[in-house]
């Protein structure tokens, strides 16, 4: 009885031995029945970016020459088996993957390259917009439309646009989405391979639905996540299924409403999970834990993870490719898709209803018997997406007839020409504001936009526009603009605030512009503007009054940058020139030292002036991360005695006001001066997930004048330095600066969140 009980214990101590080594190492597959008339299918699960794994893996199966006949994914297993499937070598995915930027498919914003240079200075600089049809306000199916993932998948599957049925791929090939209307599972096989994909991963709540085939699709992952029977079916023997997905999170994770609805929508999947993995015969689940769907910056790390779980399979590998047959199939051609020309024959618009396709045409720059690479392409699709009249721009190919030739066609769905935009804004200096805007457009005849935004907060703030393009190539144009603003603001001497000023501040201009290239325009305006000062604070010297002016301007702008928050490479250079005459002023109350005075006592004189300002932002990239900026600015004013009226204000780090020159280590308005010469220097490092930290030194030289070089001594300079921390976020950029000079001996802290008004 005794050796009986020794026997039974060790018996169970032997199986919870090999059930503990069973979790952490590979489950062996029997591999036995392949034999060289064996087919072995591939199935890849959804799960984001933890779904950079089936990279690893591929790689492994490729260098050890396993030959895969079928393929079967969902959502981002869609991309990395339709690319294998489509001809590409593990190596050449590893490469996508890994030069990705992967956040850029989930923004709604396009490159600034393609927007209009007149525009790009505030394109989006809301954070929610919404199309008003119909006079109602218009909700999409999903936060975005995903233009950019459809611009990459177009060009990763260019070579493909020939090809219907997706067996007739190197490796036959299908994806899986969900019907919308009722949860099941659509399979994909035929038709458009871009879109089956883009289907595939249409991620709820994230993209918006595709429409296919009649079905309104979105992100396989709901229904079937793990499409390992659907190999079988396509005549898969041998199925090697790789699990990327997280499945359903354990009850204590539930912790809203939201997490609750979200787990709902993978009920389906999860029953299907079970039967799929039944039929499974190599399953592979690498150890991701602590990546999640969102972990797109982890790339490399999760690659890694799925090499180091198919190392433990080589095995199996090795067996699996042993014993097939290795004349069976030639090996996949490795592609080059930069070199992949086609030449068009014919332009065919699809979804076009309010646009006029000759404005569509003469935007793309593609004419019949242009020849074609898949950057071209995209660059056309591009252009015609960064005019604001669409959501969607998709193209596909259609082999002709008779020829070698191919018909474009681009596939659109119209944006609605009115839309309703808002945001919110806080900074050190006008506080708390929330900002909306009502913007068209196509006002009263075509071509024409039109906008009103305003600001409402301790500082208010306005302005409306009106531009005209003469001609569908909007390289001319005119413009009626309006802005007006409501400030307080301190006045400081030797650097100490000694007064506060209300200022009450309208302009109004019509101008004519000439775009002078991709990225530059000159404006030749007649303008007028009104400034009101009144004071806030008892001080030794108070103005109250106002001054108007009619201005006749030449400017000229330039904007190659590559974002608007945090950009990393390109210039912004603007010069502004302004001739002021016909002035009015009017400052019935000066006093000075309680007696009442005028502007004759403060040596100001009111005549015709001329005023020139320069800017120039340089961002010239070190490495992937490091950014150097340099920056130049001048405000200069010739034949000019007006004093402080409109004299140049220097301080704070945002360019909103008008007349500033922005200087790290003052605050708006610290130094104003008839003339100011600035320059600055820094670096700025991208520490990841959109977080970056910079530092920035500058130096400038006021109240000098050209050609007296005798008047400038030391107290004409001054120096200044920051650092600060920011983040690009739904709400728009933040950032925290802490600057210093050591004229006024002073740290200042900064905040900012959201975009200047």
């Amino acid at each position: 009885m005794k050796n009986t009980n020794i026997r039974k214990s060790f018996m169970l101590f032997a199986f919870f031995l090999l059930s503990t080594m069973s979790l952490h190492a590979p489950l062996r597959a029997d591999t036995g029945k392949i034999s060289s008339e064996t087919s072995i299918g591939l199935t890849l699960s959804g799960g984001g970016a933890r779904g950079m794994a089936h990279v690893g893996i591929l790689h492994v199966l490729d260098s050890i020459g396993v030959q895969i006949d079928y393929i079967t994914g969902t959502s981002i297993g869609s991309i990395a088996g339709g690319m294998y499937a489509a001809g590409y070598s593990a190596a050449e995915i590893e490469a996508f993957a890994l030069e990705m930027d992967w956040e850029t498919l989930f923004t709604r914003t396009t490159d600034l390259n393609y927007i209009h240079p007149s525009h790009r200075a505030d394109y989006r600089n809301f954070v929610l917009e919404l199309p008003i049809k119909e006079r109602r306000i218009q909700f999409a199916t999903g936060a975005i439309e995903g233009q950019q993932l459809w611009n990459v998948l177009n060009e990763l599957f260019l070579h493909t646009h020939g090809i219907q049925n997706f067996d007739q791929l190197p490796i036959p090939f299908a994806c899986v989405a969900t019907d919308v209307s009722n949860g099941d599972a659509v399979v994909m096989r035929d038709g458009n391979l871009v879109t089956a994909i883009r289907a595939s991963m249409a991620i709820p709540s994230v993209f918006t639905t595709v429409k296919r085939n009649g079905y309104n699709l979105i992100d396989g992952g709901v229904a079937d996540n793990f499409p390992v029977i659907l190999a079988k079916e396509m005549g898969a023997d041998y199925v090697i299924g790789v699990n990327v997905s997280q499945g359903l999170r354990p009850i204590e994770e539930l912790r809203t409403p939201i997490d609750i609805i979200y787990q709902m929508g993978f009920y389906s999947d999860a029953r299907m999970f079970t039967k799929n993995r039944a039929e499974t015969d190599l399953f592979i689940e690498p150890d991701l834990e602590g990546y999640t769907a969102a972990s797109f910056a982890a790339t490399r790390e999760i690659i890694e993870r799925g090499k180091q779980i198919a190392r433990q399979y080589i095995e199996e590998f090795e067996q699996i490719a042993k014993l097939q047959n290795r004349n069976k199939s030639e090996p996949k051609a490795e592609l080059n898709i930069k070199d992949f020309e086609l030449v068009i024959d014919s332009i065919v618009f699809q979804g076009l209803d309010q646009v006029r396709p000759w404005f569509a045409k003469s935007i793309i720059h593609i004419e019949p018997g242009d020849m074609l690479n898949a950057k071209s392409l995209t660059q056309g699709a591009n252009r015609l997406f960064a005019t604001g009249y669409f959501d969607r721009v998709h193209y596909d190919l259609e082999s002709c007839p008779d020829t070698e030739n191919v018909i474009l066609f681009l596939d659109v769905a119209e944006r609605p020409f009115a839309r309703i935009s808002a945001a919110m804004q806080f900074s050190s200096f006008t506080g708390v504001g929330l900002s909306g805007k009502i913007s068209t457009k196509k006002f009263l005849i075509y071509n024409t936009r039109a906008s009103v935004a305003f600001l409402l907060g301790e500082k208010p703030a306005f302005r409306s526009n009106i531009t005209y393009f003469t001609s569908d190539r909007r390289n001319f144009w005119f413009s009626w603009h309006s802005n007006g603003r409501y400030l307080t603001f301190p006045l400081y001497e030797n650097f100490k605030p000694v007064t506060e000023y209300k200022q009450i501040y309208f302009h109004t201009s019509l101008s004519a512009n000439l775009q002078s290239g991709d990225h530059s325009f000159f404006t030749f305006s007649g303008s007028y503007y009104y400034q009101s000062l009144s004071p806030n604070m008892v001080a030794p010297v108070t103005i109250e009054g106002s001054n108007s002016a009619v201005i006749a301007g030449a400017d000229w702008q330039h904007h190659s940058l590559n974002k608007n928050a945090f950009p990393t490479m390109g210039q912004f250079i603007q010069i502004k020139n302004s001739f002021y005459f016909n002035q009015k002023p009017s400052f019935p109350n000066i006093v000075i030292d309680g007696d009442k005075s005028t502007l004759e006592d403060l040596e100001i004189r009111i005549r015709n002036f001329f005023q020139t300002q320069f800017r120039w932002d340089s961002y010239v990239p070190i490495n992937e991360r490091l950014t150097q900026k340099t920056q130049l600015q001048l405000g200069y004013n010739i034949k000019y005695e007006q004093g402080f009226i409109n004299s140049f204000n220097m301080g704070g780090t945002y360019p909103f006001l008008e007349n500033q020159i922005t200087f790290i280590g003052l605050n708006e308005y610290e130094l104003i001066s008839e003339n100011i010469m600035a320059a600055g220097i820094g670096y700025q490092y991208h520490i990841g997930r959109s977080v970056y930290a910079s530092a920035l030194a500058n130096a400038a030289m006021y109240d000098f004048r050209l050609g007296r070089p005798e008047e400038i001594d030391r107290d004409n300079f001054i120096l200044g330095g920051g650092v600060s921390v920011g983040y690009d976020g739904m709400l728009g950029p933040f950032e925290l600066t802490f600057s210093y000079s050591p004229q006024t001996n002073n740290i200042i802290g900064y905040v900012n969140l959201g975009w200047m008004f």
